[in-house]
């Protein structure tokens, strides 16, 4: 009996009778695929990648310029806790006058400029803001400016700090009809 080896190493002893008669040359392995040119549509993803990158550059930049006297203002008020009321008055006009007309808003002072502080802000802090106000506005023109007392610059520092936290920038531009601007 033969014995068979399962190992792939070892040959048969007979030799083979077959030759090879077809000429075959060595595998070529093909050149390395080049990465260039892109695709066309890496070149639009990079393109659009790059425009919003830059529209929103520009407008984080024109948000920080529309916000930068809303923050000098409230600096200011932070800066000087016992700031009068005619100044902490002075202070919120002039951050209103960078925001709204100029021209409507020059000829405002007493209860008509409180009225149109007051309809700048939200509804939630309009009862807050008229409250803590209201001493200050009214007591402004009289005789005895001087003799304001400490708490009602006190209110309405808080008033001021609320109405420029909340009423600046304008979320719209709110337009006072003419009714309403003549009950002011």
């Amino acid at each position: 009996m033969q014995t068979i080896n399962a190992l792939p190493t070892q040959m048969p002893t007979q030799p083979t009778m077959q030759t090879n008669t077809l000429d075959l040359n060595d595998i070529h392995v093909p050149e390395q695929i080049s990465n260039y040119p892109i695709a066309y549509g890496w070149w639009v993803l990079g393109i659009i990648v790059i425009v919003l990158a830059v529209i929103s550059i520009l407008k984080i930049k024109k948000n920080s310029q529309f916000n930068r006297i809303k923050k000098q203002a409230l600096l200011q008020l932070k800066r000087n806790p016992t700031m009068t009321t005619s100044d902490t008055v002075t202070l919120l006009k002039w951050a209103a006058m960078h925001y709204f007309s100029r021209a409507d808003l020059a000829k405002l002072f007493g209860k008509s400029l409180q009225s149109f502080l007051i309809a700048q802000l939200p509804i939630k802090h309009q009862e807050t803001f008229s409250k803590l106000s209201e001493s200050a506005f009214s007591s402004q023109y009289k005789a005895n400016n001087d003799k304001i007392d400490r708490q009602t610059d006190a209110d309405f520092y808080q008033a001021a700090t609320i109405w420029l936290t909340n009423a600046l920038p304008p979320k719209t531009v709110k337009i006072i009809n003419k009714k309403q601007g003549a009950n002011i």
